[in-house]
């Protein structure tokens, strides 16, 4: 029997080194959620976080802050994705993700797993991102940075203009009024190319863009020039109006809609910016004032919450509060990964193997024990 036969997978088939938030195929979150080791460990933490978010399904809460610590390639992105597949619910192959925690028996728990299905049913819109290549490039110098990036990634989701939020107000007001799609169509009849494709160029499309919100009757020649040259001013908002505008988008949706931030090494990105951890503080206090537990944020970070507040001291002190649900991973996690997802043997491998060290034990026992000036190893 060759080596290769003896794993219950094809021990050379590819797998991602490097879990990337926001590269999502089907092919590979297919094989994410087939080959998803849930350790001991993530056991537990799948069962606190799914606890602390059935309290904004079935009630109101404050507590909508999570932080997952690790260090580099301890698994917390992964756990990160998997999460926002769950909550999205959205179905793969012909399952959906919760599908394959069930049919592979993957959570031992039934309350824990009953916690993940309410989730999974509940109307989520799951917003998955890096926050660093989501910044604009020196936006980390303004102390609003942490907001503006929220905002970017909130307009996206809903299929407005990301990098231009002057744009996704307009975009959004036509949606209001019933009027957005009718603006696409005058857009294109005008310019000759699509909106979504053409609005980035926003500079040099104004006349066509005038002439469309004129044609639709939305506004006046004189009022669409008036908003066009407003548009290429500096664009600023409160943290409070953000939330309110998740607030007011939640409550378009109805149905118990919840909106989950879930944001990919949040600390890498602060550093020891106490203005951006102070960002990132208010964003989830204003959200869990205005939204009551239906908009939550998730971050990662290599640091946990209680390390940071004792290495920078006071400046990051309330951010500890703020995140209730602290889920740790450890390296134990990726030893219990490599063992279950690579090297899990099928039946006539490990039988080969069972009978192969029988008769070669005391040989490879002879091989490993040495003098007692040289470390032992153990044998299991």
């Amino acid at each position: 029997m060759q080596i290769k036969d003896m794993f219950q997978k094809p021990i050379d088939r590819e797998i991602q080194g490097v879990i990337i938030v926001g590269q999502g195929e089907e092919t590979n979150v297919s094989q994410e959620l087939e080959e998803y080791v849930v350790t001991r460990e993530l056991q537990k933490h799948f069962a606190d976080f799914f606890e602390a978010y059935k309290k904004g399904i079935n009630g109101n809460t404050n507590e909508i802050g999570v932080w997952i610590s690790g260090f580099f390639g301890s698994g917390k992105s992964h756990f990160l994705k998997i999460l926002s597949y769950i909550l999205a619910n959205k179905e793969i192959d012909g399952k959906r993700a919760i599908d394959y925690f069930i049919d592979d028996k993957k959570i031992s728990d039934a309350m824990v797993l009953s916690d993940m299905k309410l989730a999974a049913q509940t109307p989520n819109d799951v917003i998955l991102f890096n926050i660093d290549s989501k910044s604009d490039s020196n936006s980390k110098q303004n102390k609003d940075a942490i907001v503006n990036v929220f905002l970017k990634v909130f307009n996206e989701m809903q299929g407005f203009c990301g990098s231009l939020p002057h744009l996704a107000d307009l975009e959004s007001q036509l949606t209001d009024e019933g009027k957005y799609e009718q603006f696409k169509e005058a857009f294109e009849d005008e310019y000759g190319s699509a909106w979504e494709s053409s609005r980035h160029k926003f500079d040099f499309i104004q006349d066509d863009v005038v002439e469309a919100l004129v044609n639709i009757g939305f506004m006046s020649e004189a009022a669409a020039r008036n908003w066009c040259e407003k548009a290429s001013e500096t664009y600023r908002i409160s943290i409070e109006d953000f939330a309110k505008r998740v607030k007011e988008y939640i409550d378009k949706k109805g149905e118990n809609r919840h909106v989950v931030f879930m944001v990919d090494e949040v600390g890498q990105y602060i550093g020891d910016d106490s203005n951006l951890m102070l960002n990132l503080q208010t964003v989830r206090e204003e959200l869990s004032k205005e939204c009551k537990g239906k908009a939550w944020v998730v971050v990662t970070s290599q640091q946990d919450v209680d390390s940071i507040m004792k290495v920078k001291g006071n400046d990051f002190s309330k951010i500890q509060g703020r995140f209730a649900t602290r889920l740790a991973l450890s390296s134990a996690n990726v030893d219990e990964v490599i063992k279950k997802r690579i090297l899990a043997k099928n039946e006539t491998g490990a039988e080969t193997l069972r009978l192969l060290y029988e008769q070669k034990a005391t040989l490879i026992k002879n091989l490993i024990v040495f003098n007692d000036g040289v470390e032992k190893k153990t044998v299991f």
